[in-house]
């Protein structure tokens, strides 16, 4: 025969709790049981009635809510408690509660006090025995979320920083590949600048200088001398303008705000002896991050370039003008005139090194300004571009980081 099992002691309702010789009732002991567990919850347990009014809320609850006095609560809509984003999730959540279906949402709710609390909160429905058609006065059971949403916040910050960062690095890492390829290629260029285009002078010097040495004609040696001195300064600019090409890739850059403007108007006063001939004219130009020794040389090479190659048509005209990509977050700055032009089939040779689209005859110049301008602004973040057609002008564009 089997022994009995163990058994659950029930509290006898007969017996008082604390004395054990006062009797009670039932219904006062469960009343007693039901308020000592609502009393002792860490969570803020409420009674809200069918119209959003603060019925009761358990002494735990109103530490966290840090409330001095409920009976300044008692009865207060606790609907307009909650604002904000929050206050939709709550509205939504309390009618739902209200017509019988238990919910839930977690939002943001200060506390009497004024401090940050986030809260899980659920909601449900207390029937009323006397009118169970009627909406229902809802249970609210709000828990303190507040160092765990902190800590999603933080953690949600950290990660934008690190991607921010990522971001960061993988754009300079860009650069630096985008600086790197075009190092090569210039390298590349210089290499064959040396054993093609300054060659080039070397031989017209070791010609003429055969030829002078020969001829007994004064006449033609004074011919042939001064070919060899033209050689030879060309020779000289071509090696100058290799250096400075050099010097640009190599400095540091002092980057600060740079106003164009200024820029601009003191290559204008710098160039007005060579400008008198053309109509110049500028629209407002912006602030943007850069060396500005070094942008005022891209301007200065633009401009100069401009009114050289304008210097042989009627009424020659430069425009100087900035628009904004607010997508790229660049400006653009175009030099634009109405000069000799260029095929537009050769403009990718323009920012090589001592490439040029006209003859030495036609307009002097060494091959390296628009070499060294491409280099100066690739530093800065941006790129250069060019388009013209034969004797319709030409415009010289390059773009910088707002």
């Amino acid at each position: 025969m089997l022994e009995p099992g163990p058994q659950l002691l029930e509290p006898n309702p007969a017996t008082d709790l604390l004395t054990g010789d006062v009797p009670v009732s039932d219904q006062e002991w469960r009343e007693r049981y039901l308020t000592g567990v609502h009393n002792l919850s860490a969570d803020c347990i409420k009674v809200v009635d069918r119209h959003g009014r603060l019925q009761s809320m358990n002494l735990r609850g109103q530490e966290a809510m840090q409330v001095d006095d409920y009976s300044a609560c008692h009865g207060a809509d606790w609907l307009s408690f909650w604002e904000g984003e929050a206050r939709d999730a709550m509205l939504e959540a309390f009618a739902v509660a209200s017509r019988g279906t238990p919910s839930q949402f977690t939002g943001f709710c200060p506390t009497m006090r004024g401090e940050p609390r986030w809260w899980d909160v659920t909601l449900t429905p207390l029937p009323d025995p006397v009118r169970p058609a009627a909406p229902y006065d809802v249970i609210v059971v709000s828990r303190d979320v507040t160092d765990r949403v902190q800590a999603q916040q933080a953690l949600e910050a950290l990660n934008a920083s690190l991607a921010a960062e990522v971001a960061r690095q993988t754009a300079a890492l860009r650069q630096e590949k985008q600086l790197l390829v075009q190092t090569n290629e210039e390298l590349e260029n210089i290499t064959y600048a040396m054993s093609h285009d300054l060659l080039t002078p070397v031989r017209h010097l070791l010609s003429f200088a055969r030829l002078a040495r020969q001829t007994t004609d004064t006449g033609k040696r004074d011919r042939y001398l001064g070919i060899i001195e033209g050689s030879a300064a060309n020779l000289s600019g071509m090696i100058d303008g290799v250096m400075r090409f050099s010097r640009a890739g190599r400095c540091a850059l002092r980057v600060q705000p740079v106003d164009l403007n200024e820029l601009h108007a003191d290559v204008q006063r710098e160039l007005h002896p060579t400008a008198a001939h053309a109509t110049w004219t500028a629209s407002p130009l912006p602030t943007v991050p850069g060396d500005p020794q070094a942008l005022r040389s891209v301007l200065k090479i633009l401009c100069s370039n401009a009114l050289k190659y304008t210097r042989n048509t009627p009424d020659p005209q430069l425009h100087v003008s900035a628009h904004h990509d607010p997508h790229a977050r660049t400006w653009r700055i175009d030099v634009q005139d109405n000069g000799a032009g260029f095929d537009p089939d050769y403009a990718h040779k323009l920012f090589r090194l001592f490439q040029r689209l006209h003859h030495q005859n036609e307009f002097e110049g060494t091959g390296t300004g628009l070499a060294l301008i491409r280099r100066v602004v690739t530093r800065h973040g941006g790129t250069v571009h060019a388009t013209g057609q034969p004797g319709q002008g030409a415009t010289f564009s390059f773009t910088l980081p707002e």
